[in-house]
C-alpha cells in the first residue's frame, strides 16, 4: 500500500504545481485540475476521504459573505484535495496554507514599511491562493506519508 501512496503523492504534487502556476499566471484554476485532482484519490482511496470535500466549506461560506475574496477556483481545488487527504488532513493543509499566505501578506507590508511605502490595505492586495494552499497540503501529505501525521 506504501507503493500506492507515494504514487498518488507525487500526482497530487504535479497537479498542484500545475494548478499554482495556472492561477499565478491566469488568475484562475481549471476545472480539469481539479477533476484530476479528485480521480487521484482513487488511486489509495479510502471511503472516508470523500468526507474531505467538507473541508472547502469554511471557504464557500467565506465566498458568499463577501464575493470579491475567495474564488470558485480556490474552493474546488479545496474540496478535491479532500478526496485525496481526508477531511483531517485537507484541514491541516487547509490552514497551513492561509497561514504562509497571511505569513506573506504580514512580510510584504513590512517590506514595504522598511522601503518608506505606503503600505497596502488587505483589500486591495489579490493574492493567488493555490500556490499558498498547495504549500499546506503537500506538506500535510509528505507528514502523512512519512508516518508524522495520520
Amino acid at each position: 500500500m506504501q507503493a500506492d501512496s507515494i504514487a498518488q503523492a507525487v500526482l497530487f504534487f504535479c497537479l498542484l504545481l500545475a494548478a499554482s502556476v495556472w492561477d499565478i499566471r491566469k488568475r484562475i484554476i481549471p476545472d480539469s485540475i481539479c477533476l484530476l485532482i479528485a480521480l487521484t484519490g482513487l488511486i489509495d482511496f479510502s471511503p472516508v476521504n470523500l468526507l474531505g470535500v467538507l473541508a472547502a466549506l469554511p471557504l464557500l461560506i467565506a465566498a458568499l459573505y463577501k464575493s470579491e475574496g475567495i474564488g470558485g477556483g480556490d474552493i474546488k481545488l479545496t474540496a478535491a484535495a479532500g478526496t485525496v487527504m481526508g477531511f483531517g488532513g485537507c484541514t491541516a493543509g487547509l490552514l497551513l496554507g492561509l497561514t504562509a499566505s497571511l505569513l506573506f501578506y504580514l512580510t510584504n507590508q513590512l517590506i514595504r514599511r522598511l522601503r518608506k511605502l505606503e503600505p497596502q490595505k488587505a483589500s486591495q492586495v489579490a493574492l493567488p491562493m493555490v500556490p499558498f494552499l498547495s504549500l499546506g497540503f503537500l506538506a500535510v501529505t509528505i507528514l502523512n506519508i512519512g508516518g508524522i501525521v495520520s
